[in-house]
């Protein structure tokens, strides 16, 4: 998948080394893992899972990379991980739950919400899903703005603390809906 400005492919052992680094960051497990340090195993793990995950569901966990900005070129070999966005699950309720991740330095971008969009969009177009939720840390007030940004909204509160947002398909639509038609008909404070 493409974004504007991201390239997303799923993860693979290819990017094993990339995705603990990136993983094991003190920024990034604080809010992803709960500040538990993760290990190469445990990526191993999560690569194979998705893998399984993508074969079976149709859907799993997308490296981020910077998307190419010449015509034609698709190869996203060598640059840089910018983090991680995709859907796991289902969970015992039935639920499949929204993760992402990115390098500290690319927070503040509007890069996850981007990416995000990119896997609610495959979630309910081509993997069939009624509905998608988020675990959000309640100290990360960016992830609570990406949550609010895609539409979701609060559900419950999760272990530790943690806000469970949700979106269904059907609301999801609707607020695409209600995007592309602001887009094409901008009020006359956004001119």
């Amino acid at each position: 998948m493409r974004t504007g400005r991201l390239a997303l492919r799923p993860v693979s052992m290819g990017d094993h080394t990339a995705l603990l680094a990136h993983w094991t960051g003190p920024l990034v497990r604080r809010h992803l893992f709960g500040d538990r340090r993760v290990s190469a195993e445990q990526v191993t793990e999560i690569i194979e899972a998705s893998r399984r995950d993508f074969a079976a569901e149709g859907y799993g966990l997308w490296a981020l990379r910077p998307a190419s900005r010449r015509f034609g070129e698709s190869s996203v070999t060598g640059r840089a991980l910018v983090g991680v966005a995709g859907l796991c699950g289902p969970d015992a309720a039935g639920d499949v739950e929204m993760v992402y991740s990115l390098e500290p330095d690319r927070w503040g971008q509007g890069l996850a919400a981007e990416a995000c969009l990119a896997v609610l969009r495959h979630a309910f177009t081509t993997a069939g899903l009624r509905r998608v939720t988020a675990e959000i840390d309640m100290a990360s007030a960016s992830s609570l703005g990406v949550a609010q940004q895609l539409g979701m909204r609060h559900r419950g509160m999760g272990p530790g603390g943690t806000a469970i947002y949700a979106i269904d398909r059907t609301q999801w639509l609707g607020t695409r809906h209600r995007q592309t038609r602001r887009q094409q008909n901008p009020s006359p404070e956004m001119l």
